[in-house]
């Protein structure tokens, strides 16, 4: 019986993998574009460029430079002026599109969308490894990987946003061959860690607490037992191709690569990006949050029932190892911090969230438009959850042979499928139905603007027959960059002129903005405009449209 279990459990996996990429495959075509990509394009290709002039490849460089030329008009500082992001994902992408002839802007920002999906596609399956490699359960590492891809704002993100779902990618594959150096230390699994630690480290900064976590328990082990200090060479050995790779993925590491670390942490610790952001009613300062934001924006933006599990497992675990703490004085059998790989493994993702999350919130850590930088601590959510499941599982064996409580979470799950479904291509703004009712009111929705692509496409059907469409943006938001996802034949006939409103025959707005509303005008919708159409999904008003009527009385 449970070798049928198990097989009909991998042929559902493979069923959900198989499902997942064709999902991924015909629909990566939906989704807008977003603030940020044109940033990244450019700083992909400024590094291929300073790549390239170690080379004798002349012709290609000048191909990379008039793409150089071409890009302009993104948000973030200039690449050269801020060279701090990284670009494991952006230079191999511009690599491409160069060597592809990608010079088409719809046609390169899909391929990116699709790349970015493929990515993220790769992870679900590793994510699925790292729970079969701690449960060792079929069913349990499937609901799990099943939690991981039912994320609607991670799912919505996986097509566009390419660094903090890069990032979480990253992470969790970095994860698995973490959670496989800590069953073997063997130079293979070290060497593969490495690379990937570096990997993560050199696409964004915050990665380094990978390795910096695994040295520390191998601290904690030689605390507990003198023995494990034989392991001191492999750890040795992580280090080392851990420092190598990381200068060789980041190119800013290639000249004095300790100094321009010190300078890459501290731009990422105190984002100088000083703007207003509407959180619960009331606009906050990015550089003044309320200590509460990180929890506020994971529970009004996760689905319910992983929070409720988080809870629960997040509990059973602290209160476990916390225990195990206080009686490591004692001398008895159970005074290690952990009793095998699994605990270790637990007590691992534990201490990391619980650090990444203290860190952030003491020291006022730079954050802006909800949780998406931290995105990648829904791994340690979701494996927490998980493992409350897991312990669910395991007392309700104890008792009975039911498996109600599966079915329970399969029918949750075909719920929040359904709703992704509902919101699709807009999985990014999702809040789940405890705080759905007017979130706008509330908090930022639309930050990315993906939602600018729908409206251009609309109003040029609504003025087929107009030659030029002149529109003005209430909203900190560049939507000319939406323009570049629509056909040739129709880019022409937009005009996008920001604040300048009464020259413009439609307004647009999705409500984001950099500054406080109640006491700045600066977004404020004429008189002489009158509203026409508003885009609301599941009760939230995503965007509005406004024609002018005439000049101002």
């Amino acid at each position: 019986m449970i070798k049928i279990n198990k097989k009909t459990s991998k042929k559902i996996t493979f069923l959900l993998f198989f499902t997942l990429f064709l999902t991924g495959l015909f629909t990566f075509k939906d989704y807008g574009i977003s603030i940020d990509e044109e940033f990244h394009r450019s700083s992909g290709f400024y590094w291929l460029n300073y790549i390239l002039n170690f080379t004798s490849f002349g012709d290609f460089k000048n191909l990379v430079s008039i793409k150089i030329n071409q890009i302009h008009g993104f948000t973030l500082p200039l690449p050269e002026t801020y060279p701090y992001y990284g670009v494991v994902f952006d230079l191999p992408i511009a690599f491409l599109e160069v060597l592809f002839q990608i010079n088409d802007p719809k046609n390169y920002f899909y391929f990116k969308h699709l790349l970015n999906f493929i990515l993220f596609f790769i992870s679900s399956v590793f994510f699925y490894k790292l729970l079969l490699n701690r449960f060792i359960n079929y069913n349990i590492a499937l609901i799990g990987t099943l939690f991981f891809i039912l994320s609607p704002r991670i799912y919505g993100n996986s097509f566009f946003n390419n660094k903090d779902l890069v990032f979480l990618s990253l992470v969790t594959i970095t994860l698995y061959y973490c959670f496989k150096s800590l069953d073997k230390l063997s130079y293979k699994n070290l060497l593969i860690f490495s690379t990937l630690a570096a990997l993560c480290t050199s696409h964004r900064i915050l990665g380094f607490f990978i390795p910096i976590s695994f040295f520390i328990f191998f601290l904690l082990s030689v605390l507990s037992n003198t023995k494990n200090l034989k392991d001191l060479p492999s750890i040795t050995f992580f280090f080392i191709f851990y420092v190598l790779f990381l200068i060789l993925f980041w190119p800013l590491l290639w000249t004095d690569p300790f100094e321009n670390f010190s300078l890459a942490f501290n731009y990422f610790s105190a984002i100088p990006l000083r703007i207003k952001m509407l959180f619960d009613g009331s606009y906050v300062g990015t550089d003044l949050l309320p200590y509460n934001y990180i929890f506020i924006w994971v529970l009004i933006t996760t689905p319910l029932l992983y929070v409720i599990f988080f809870l629960i497992g997040y509990v059973h675990m602290f209160k476990r190892f916390f225990l195990k703490f206080l009686n490591v004085r004692e001398k008895n059998f159970y005074s290690d911090l952990w009793r095998g790989s699994k605990e270790k493994k637990d007590l691992f993702i534990l201490f990391n969230i619980t650090s990444i999350i203290v860190y952030f919130v003491s020291f006022n850590v730079s954050l802006y438009t909800g949780w998406r930088q931290i995105y990648f601590l829904n791994i340690f959510i979701i494996y927490i959850s998980i493992y409350a499941f897991y312990r669910i599982d395991l007392k309700i064996k104890s008792l009975s042979k039911t498996k109600t409580h599966f079915g329970v979470v399969i029918l949750y799950l075909i719920f929040v499928a359904y709703k992704m479904i509902s919101y699709h291509p807009y999985q990014n703004i999702y809040f789940n139905s405890m705080f759905n009712n007017n979130a706008h009111k509330k908090f930022e929705v639309d930050y990315w603007g993906l939602s600018g692509r729908k409206f251009l496409e609309e109003i040029l059907i609504l003025e087929k027959n107009k030659k030029i469409i002149t529109i003005g943006v209430a909203s900190w938001l560049p939507l000319e960059r939406s323009v570049k996802l629509l056909d040739k034949k129709d880019r022409s006939r937009i005009k996008i002129i920001g604040q300048e409103f009464q020259n413009a025959d439609y307004l647009y707005t999705n409500f984001i903005s950099e500054v406080d509303k109640n006491s700045n005008d600066k977004y404020k919708i004429p008189s002489n405009f009158s509203k026409i159409n508003e885009f609301i999904l599941d009760n939230m008003t995503v965007y509005e449209v406004f024609k002018k009527d005439g000049p101002i009385n």
